[in-house]
């Protein structure tokens, strides 16, 4: 499989293209949401991103400026970014942004955002730009992201001191026995109390009924699963007798015979917002000498023999959120990070990462390594995004990750598959996606069924869609080859098939993301986040 090497995939699609029977445009253009019989529909996913969805970024006016200094910049850097959480919130809603001019800040421990409405600029994501260098071994401790060899730190951490707190005695049970995938509304016991604006949790229990109709009982702790549930973070938007309506749909049915479900509100005065991270580069040195010959990549999968750099004692990750809302990353590259150029952790919600390229990561390439974009908070968009060399290069792991959309990327010499990940990701979407893609089980070990209510949307590469139990996931418009290549040891092909419709040409619209934003904001929205030449 050869990828072209561009940063951004935009997939063509003339007037003739075919549409879809589970989601297309209707006469009057409005999209049409076709229920299976359970009434299960694709989900509206233009709730990604910052703001909601269909929000421009904003240009925040500079407050500070620094200059890099001989030595480490540690200290200097993260005594900028504390001068400018302290300042006072103008009429715009931020307190500005910190700009480091360009050159080379070499910083040997991490720096970290902590405040809401703060922006770190640079002068350039490119070669004489603004450059920050992780420096030394890394074994400083974990700063909140994930690394192959443990320890290490991120370089830029965006962190509130907590998550959200649900208020118990707020909390209602779902009254319906079913409540299907893309539902905004819920029926509970009582919604006095609740009114639109306020912030929720809608919760799908699972008990282990459903743990051992999925199959992940098994006898070996490698692959069973315990009882799990799935939280959503919403906010009301109507309340009409005992029926509460949330601005964004569930991604997962709520069914009691599996533990059934629950709304409740939550505080969160721990979490910060509207941060961002633009315009710079982040490099983690490493030690050119450790280095390995192992397998090469998804363009030669049985090529053994390729020495490369493997050392992974330094920093794992470039910048991760956590505790946080409305947030991006755009301009940016990322070089040699062991595990990730952008993650967004558990208590994210509302981030855009958009117009990022990651190159060169090094590692040993093997499980638990190079995941480029890797996405475990909700409603995050990452577009037109760049990643050569890794492996699962577009991501989202665990039941907290829901509602992420990845559109416009592609990942050129990928070592892997690109993939909802980690234990029962739910309703994401991959669209126009030039990579190879997964939405699959994997056999004997704990991941299991990785996702569910999976889309991919005019998709490009190898790819492998499988059927759940209690769920499904798609691909619709697939250009590229269904074929078992990826981590094949660990591969079940005798799971149920996903469900495919129009494999090998492009479907009507070109985006489903953009062409639900247009729908739900108007053609001012899809303007204001889209590149010239993207479209819906």
């Amino acid at each position: 499989m050869a990828l072209a090497p561009a940063a951004v995939a935009e997939t063509q699609v003339d007037d003739l293209a075919p549409t879809v029977s589970r989601v297309y445009p209707g006469s009057d253009g409005k999209l049409v949401y076709v229920p299976d019989e359970q009434g299960n529909t694709i989900s509206d996913c233009s709730h990604a991103g910052y703001g909601g969805g269909g929000l421009p970024i904003p240009t925040v006016p500079v407050k500070e400026t620094i200059w890099p200094v001989a030595g480490d910049n540690t200290e200097t850097v993260q005594a900028a970014i504390d001068k400018v959480s302290a300042f006072p919130v103008d009429k715009n809603g931020f307190r500005g942004a910190l700009l480091l001019r360009a050159g080379y800040y070499k910083m040997a421990t991490p720096v970290k955002i902590q405040a809401s409405v703060v922006v770190l600029r640079g002068e350039g994501m490119g070669d004489t730009g603004t450059i920050l260098v992780g420096t030394g071994t890394g074994r400083t401790g974990s700063s909140g992201g994930r690394g192959g060899a443990g320890g290490q730190p991120t370089l830029v951490r965006i962190a509130g001191a907590s998550g959200w707190t649900t208020k118990d005695d707020t909390r209602q049970v779902v009254l319906d026995d079913y409540v299907p995938v893309g539902s905004r509304t819920i029926r509970v016991v009582s919604a006095r109390d609740f009114k639109p604006g306020d912030t929720v949790i809608v919760r799908r229990i699972g008990n282990q009924d459903r743990v051992d109709a999925m199959g992940m009982n098994g006898e070996s702790p490698a692959s069973r699963w315990r009882p799990f549930s799935v939280d959503w973070d919403r906010v009301v938007v109507d309340v009409q007798g005992n029926t509460i309506t949330i601005d964004a749909p569930i991604t997962c049915a709520i069914e009691k015979r599996w533990g059934g479900g629950e709304v409740m509100k939550y505080e969160d005065p721990g979490r910060i917002e509207k941060v961002g991270v633009e315009n710079l580069r982040g490099i983690s040195e490493f030690d050119p000498t450790k280095r390995t010959k192992e397998y090469g990549n998804m363009d030669r999968p049985n090529y053994v023999g390729e020495e490369y750099y493997a050392d992974e004692d330094h920093y794992a990750n470039f910048i991760t959120f956590d505790n946080m809302k409305n947030g991006w990353v755009r301009n940016a590259t990322a070089l040699h990070f062991v595990y990730s150029m952008v993650g967004t952790q558990r208590g994210s919600k509302w981030i855009t990462i958009q117009d990022c390229v990651s190159r060169e990561p090094v590692s040993r390439r093997m499980g638990a390594r190079r995941f480029t974009f890797a996405l475990r908070g909700q409603l995050a968009l990452v577009q037109r995004c760049h990643s050569d060399k890794g492996r699962h290069a577009f991501m989202m792991g665990q039941p907290t990750a829901s509602a992420n959309v990845f559109l416009d990327c592609r990942a050129t010499n990928p070592y892997s598959s690109s993939e909802p990940h980690e234990q029962w990701a739910t309703g994401g979407l991959y669209d126009n996606v030039h990579a190879p893609l997964t939405a699959r089980f994997w056999k004997n070990i704990n991941i299991g069924w990785a996702g569910a209510n999976t889309v991919f949307w005019n998709c490009e590469g190898y790819f492998l869609v499988q059927k759940p139990p209690t769920a499904q996931n798609f691909a619709f418009g697939q250009v590229g080859v269904d074929a078992v290549v990826f981590n094949i040891p660990l591969q079940d092909p005798a799971k149920e098939g996903g469900y495919i419709e129009s494999l090998d040409r492009h479907v009507t619209p070109r985006s489903l993301y953009l062409a639900q934003l247009r729908e739900r904001l108007g053609e001012t929205a899809v303007r204001s986040i889209a590149a010239s030449g993207q479209s819906a």
